[in-house]
């Protein structure tokens, strides 16, 4: 069987656990419990993903009796099917048909071969139902806007009614919330309305949400005393009222169920099979893979001290035995190479595919080029390429964001499309792929692009350059990362490239990564994102700057140089060395940390680093070596330190810092930029 057919197996045996759990709670449920409704919903919604999950994978059998499960519970969310004992057995009874086929698909066949007629007949009796359609408005019966019903779903408007006709008291809670955090916000005002009543409907409204923020009007039921839904809901800024019944609806009759028994017979050995696990896979909580790569990071650590120990005692000479130390050497060798594979083992468990970000990424985009009324070609590549799973989630953010601006300001419309000769749909490519260390991610899109005079001019308006002024086209698109740069009188107009690019600059920098844009005007833009594989432990060159020892991560280091400080040279303010006909720019941790100058005369060590696209020369007065070193975040004092990544312990317990390569390359530009001029 082959991954993906594994992956399915696993998530497959997830859902039907949440969707046998759900079943259970509903038979301990009173029939006036106002978590029924949320329950009900919670299963229908577990029944509709494994519908999904296996139409995916063109599974027919399960995807047809899940469908069937699924249109029952429908039934049971509109009260059209009533939820007796005997409906809920029978519920429970689908779940471990699925389960069977589940299975099915582990061993590898092909034709699952479950005798499910008689199942299926009794699914088409509770199927049937009872049709219960009123053609009355609900604003009759319920103080409620005239006309609310056409807004409402059929599933929300039978909750009111059911809740009218059982003398439930209604509440409504007008509120708004930033645009910036108001689904975290509503989540919480949902949650809390859960745990005491049911929750009916959500309503965005135009009028309440005032200049940055949005509006919602949210309709529920309780049965709470009034003083108590007041001193839990009524806020400051919210408004709370009940919403009274003008009468009685009509009450419902409840459906009936023919109570014929199909339950097949079961031995000893189909039960024991119903719950043994099919799949081999385990799902682990992301926090006790951090647990266990932290006390390989420790082992790592002692490990520095068993060779720092070794060496000490090998330079005694005579004083301990040879054989003895030989046998220490070996002992530490050995260990050396098992806690290699161990911590390459608990790495390997924290990488997922990209492919799982992907299939979110592209639902989302799809469901945002339709609101923008655009057509556009997403295309993913680098499915299978692998992250680690921490480092892929602090990505959703920022990868968002740009896909994001591409789709609303990079494509244009058909018809400006057309004028320029484009496809009437955009092009939007998203990429990952390992390069060393690294993994690259890149937004490409063939829209507008960015106009870069305007954005000069723009930059100019600002006084972050003079008119006269010689600069780059990078150091142009560098002003996007700027906090605040891009306003509506500026480059949103434009393009909208730098709308919130800062936050995304500062996400790359968190996880150890750099972020650079390249654009041509009416050919389109590429973002291009450097990403370090993982975190926690990583391969390092210790070099020494006078007294202190800094940690460069070897991912970033292309090769090292031996040099004088006389082959170092001055251009336009910025030192600078000649590599292969090409010039270098250096970078000097003294200027950047203001440590005490390295003499110019000394022989010197340039680290030739890379980030992106960009290479530069780290000078440094002695290379110590190559250690797996074991990063520790430097605390809230050094939050805003640049060029820092964090601090490791080594063997003989001293602590270095580990330097932060593409916040360095980046606060060298800037100085160098400064260097060459004043405003």
């Amino acid at each position: 069987m082959d991954q993906s057919l594994k992956d399915f197996v696993a998530e497959a045996e997830d859902i039907l656990e949440n969707l046998d759990e759900s079943i259970s709670l509903l038979m301990d449920l009173d029939q006036d419990d106002h978590r029924k409704p949320d329950i009900i919903n919670a299963v229908f919604r577990h029944a509709h993903s494994i519908k999904g999950l296996s139409g995916m994978f063109n599974l027919e059998g399960l995807t047809s009796l899940s469908h069937r499960l699924e249109n029952l519970l429908d039934s049971i969310r509109l009260d059209k099917v009533t939820l007796s004992d005997h409906v809920v057995e029978v519920l429970g009874r689908g779940v471990q048909n699925l389960m069977r086929m589940v299975r099915a698909v582990n061993s590898g066949k092909e034709d699952v071969s479950i005798d499910l007629d008689n199942y299926l007949k009794e699914l088409a009796l509770l199927e049937q139902g009872e049709e219960r359609v009123s053609d009355d408005d609900l604003s009759l019966s319920i103080n409620i806007p005239p006309g609310i019903t056409d807004m409402l779903s059929e599933y929300e408007e039978h909750r009111f009614r059911d809740n009218i006709r059982r003398g439930i008291p209604f509440y409504r809670v007008r509120c708004s919330f930033p645009l910036d955090s108001f689904d975290v916000q509503l989540e919480e005002l949902g949650s809390t309305i859960r745990e005491m009543g049911e929750l009916i409907t959500t309503r965005p409204e135009t009028d309440l949400g005032g200049e940055g923020n949005i509006g919602f009007t949210l309709y529920f039921t309780t049965r709470e005393p009034e003083g108590k839904v007041f001193e839990a809901l009524g806020k400051k800024g919210r408004t709370l009222e009940p919403v009274p019944s003008r009468a009685d609806a009509p009450p419902a009759s409840d459906a009936q169920t023919d109570g014929v028994d199909f339950a097949p017979g079961l031995d000893e050995g189909a039960f024991e099979d119903e719950i043994r696990g099919v799949s081999q896979t385990v799902r682990v909580d992301i926090g006790k893979l951090d647990y266990l790569m932290n006390l390989v990071g420790e082992l790592v650590i002692l490990k520095s001290g068993f060779l720092n120990t070794t060496r000490r005692l090998k330079e005694m000479g005579e004083a301990i035995p040879t054989d003895l130390t030989m046998e220490l050497e070996k002992s530490t060798s050995n260990m050396e190479k098992k806690l290699v594979d161990l911590r390459d083992g608990v790495m390997d468990i924290r990488m997922v595919p990209m492919g799982q970000l992907y299939n979110r990424l592209h639902r989302v985009s799809k469901k945002i080029a339709k609101d923008l009324g655009k057509k556009v070609n997403l295309h993913f590549v680098g499915h299978e390429t692998e992250l680690d799973k921490m480092i892929m989630e602090e990505m959703v953010s920022p990868l968002l964001h740009i896909v994001r601006n591409s789709l609303d300001h990079g494509i244009e419309d058909a018809q400006v499309r057309r004028s320029k000769g484009k496809s009437d749909a955009g092009n939007i490519k998203v990429s990952a792929y390992q390069q060393g260390n690294h993994v690259i991610l890149e937004v490409e899109d063939d829209g507008k692009g960015i106009d870069l005079l305007k954005v000069k001019k723009e930059a100019v308006r600002r006084g972050h350059f003079k008119r006269d002024d010689a600069i780059s086209d990078d150091e142009v698109l560098d002003l996007l990362f700027k906090p605040g740069f891009s306003t509506k009188e500026g480059v949103t107009e434009i393009s909208g490239r730098g709308v919130g690019m800062d936050v995304v600059r500062k996400e790359l920098e968190k996880v150890g990564g750099a972020v650079e844009i390249h654009s041509t005007k009416d050919r389109g833009t590429r973002v291009v994102m450097t990403l370090p594989i993982t975190l926690a432990i990583l391969q390092a060159l210790l070099i020494r700057n006078g007294s202190r020892i800094f940690a460069v991560p070897m991912g970033s280091i292309q090769e090292t140089l031996e040099l004088t400080g006389k082959e170092i040279k001055t251009m336009q303010g910025q030192e600078v060395i000649t590599l292969r006909d090409r010039t270098l720019p250096l970078i000097r941790l003294e200027k950047i940390f203001g440590l005490p100058d390295i003499s110019a005369g000394e022989s010197l060590y340039v680290v030739i680093i890379a980030m992106a696209n960009r290479n530069m020369g780290l000078v440094t007065h002695d290379l110590i070596g190559k250690q797996d070193v074991v990063i520790k975040p430097l605390g809230d004092s050094f939050s805003k330190s640049v060029g820092l990544a964090g601090a490791a312990e080594l063997g003989d317990q001293s602590t270095i810092l580990v330097l932060d390569v593409a916040g360095l390359m980046m606060e060298a530009v800037r100085l160098g930029a400064m260097g060459k001029r004043t405003h």
